[in-house]
């Protein structure tokens, strides 16, 4: 095991901010990977989206098993801890990788696109399955970004590629929109944004609510009242199981010592991060680590 999570940065083939390969195109791909072994846990620094075509695949994001059938997506965040499984074998489908910057440059142009809740795993479920999109369906568009994508005429293919991303997201949005019972307001989804951002940031020093309140100059009860809305927690339960899924990152990915992971995860005293991680786990950090 690694001493550090692997790293896995957005490696692209050709001066565009989007890769889509079919499955097959992928398997040689990730053959091909030297720095990481792809079938093992690792952390990703781009996102992925994975679509099925033909027969199933189960795809493991944060230590849960996803299934995932023909019509089926798989959106993985930024961030996020995954690994592929040998099923892409006996399965066919698409996956569509772009970073940060993608979006930056070309959705979020116009102000109103947002993806509050697509790639918001805290709050919703990173799979969507082809019976959520009746009576609309992602395997044209992802067919025709792959079609855009190997097109032998590069030209404006990255406004193309840009165009038909977009489709696609904002399907994905809609459907996840369509779905959600919370009612939740749009300032909300956006404020709660943020919030994550800024305890992505830093809940190694502080794991304080009223602290990340105030970063958003709202109450702490305005703060808790979003949290429970949108996830069912308190804004102290929601600070702590985003703090726990970290520690267990670190237990599963790597082989630093508990002592170095509870420092790498803002706790002073190993005896303090053990009695967190028990707390709200039920179990130990070595018991988890053999367990995974």
């Amino acid at each position: 095991m690694e001493k550090e999570i692997p790293k896995v940065l957005f490696s692209k083939d050709r001066t565009l901010d989007v890769e889509v390969m079919n499955f097959a195109q992928l398997l040689q791909k990730l053959d091909r990977s030297k720095n990481h072994d792809p079938f093992a846990v690792h952390k990703i620094e781009f996102f992925l989206i994975l679509i099925v075509t033909k027969n199933s695949y189960s795809h493991f994001v944060d230590f849960k098993s996803y299934k995932l059938l023909a019509g089926s997506a798989l959106f993985v965040a930024k961030n996020q801890v995954h690994h592929f499984t040998k099923e892409l074998l006996d399965s066919n489908g698409f996956s569509i990788v772009f970073n940060s910057q993608f979006l930056d440059k070309h959705l979020l142009l116009a102000g109103s696109h947002k993806l509050n809740r697509l790639f918001n795993y805290h709050i919703e479920s990173p799979i969507i399955h082809q019976q959520e999109m009746e009576p609309d369906s992602f395997l044209d568009i992802a067919q025709s970004l792959h079609n855009e994508y190997i097109f032998p005429n590069d030209f404006r293919k990255s406004e193309m590629l840009s165009s038909l991303l977009q489709i696609l997201l904002l399907k994905a949005e809609r459907a996840k929109e369509v779905r959600s019972l919370s009612g939740a307001k749009t300032h909300w989804l956006e404020l709660f944004c943020k919030f994550r951002e800024s305890l992505e940031k830093g809940y190694t020093n502080t794991r304080n609510s009223n602290h990340y309140a105030s970063e958003l100059f709202i109450s702490y009860k305005f703060l808790n009242d979003i949290v429970k809305k949108l996830t069912g927690k308190t804004a102290k339960a929601f600070i702590d199981d985003f703090v726990v899924i970290e520690i267990k990152r670190y237990l599963v990915s790597t082989s630093l010592s508990i002592k170095e992971i509870s420092y790498k995860t803002g706790f002073e005293e190993p005896a303090n991060m053990i009695k967190f991680f028990k707390k709200n786990t039920n179990t130990t950090p070595l018991k988890f680590r053999r367990q995974h």
